[in-house]
């Protein structure tokens, strides 16, 4: 007799414990709709001044300029948006800043001077085509090369180019003639780690 009135006293409290879970409000365990992840969006991402993640230096001239509410002429080169305080009718700068930071990590000269050479052979052997009435008092070859390192080899990944003080399509082809057979180069780099995206200003007087 006293078991009966045990369980029944056991079936009871469970029963309470039933309802008091059930007026709180459980855990549903019907699965609900998955939330629907939000739609992606296209288009390439706003550059703002500073050094972007990948420069893309650029073979053409900067965007037209703007002014801005301050007053100064703001355009955009190679990713990179410039804003130039220069006074006076200066043209734009035409080549984009050097893509890794002052403070950052420097490759010895040697390599660097090596690169810079294999450009310049390739620069001689290209102006060679050039009209010598196409060429002002001081032609030249002035830019800006992005290079990488990976597996102990440097290689030329980037460059940006302009060919000043030499007249019409002369200078394009010049330009043209000096990308096309010099982003290939390699120089060997055994002490280095691995590097993206260091830059190397190039100026060169155009025999």
């Amino acid at each position: 007799m006293k078991l009966i009135v045990a369980l029944g006293a056991l079936i009871v409290v469970a029963g309470v414990a039933l309802v008091l879970m059930m007026s709180r409000g459980g855990v549903d365990p019907t699965p609900g709709p998955a939330a629907r992840a939000p739609a992606a969006t296209t288009g390439a991402p706003a550059v703002t001044a500073g050094a972007p993640a990948a420069p893309a230096l650029p073979p053409t001239a900067p965007s037209t300029a703007s002014t801005g509410s301050d007053g100064v002429k703001e355009y955009t080169v190679g990713g990179f948006k410039i804003r130039d305080h220069r006074g006076g009718e200066n043209k734009p700068i035409d080549l984009p800043p050097n893509p890794h930071p002052a403070e950052s990590r420097e490759l010895p000269s040697e390599l660097t001077h090596d690169i810079s050479q294999q450009i310049r052979r390739q620069m001689d052997a290209c102006a060679a085509a050039v009209p010598k009435d196409a060429r002002g008092d001081k032609p030249k070859l002035a830019g800006q090369l992005t290079v990488a390192i990976h597996d102990h080899k440097l290689t030329v990944t980037e460059m940006a180019l302009q060919v000043r003080d030499v007249e019409g399509p002369s200078a394009d082809a010049l330009k043209q003639c000096v990308e096309e057979k010099s982003t290939s180069y390699v120089s060997s780099a055994p002490d280095q780690p691995d590097l993206d995206n260091y830059g190397i200003a190039i100026t060169f007087a155009v025999p």
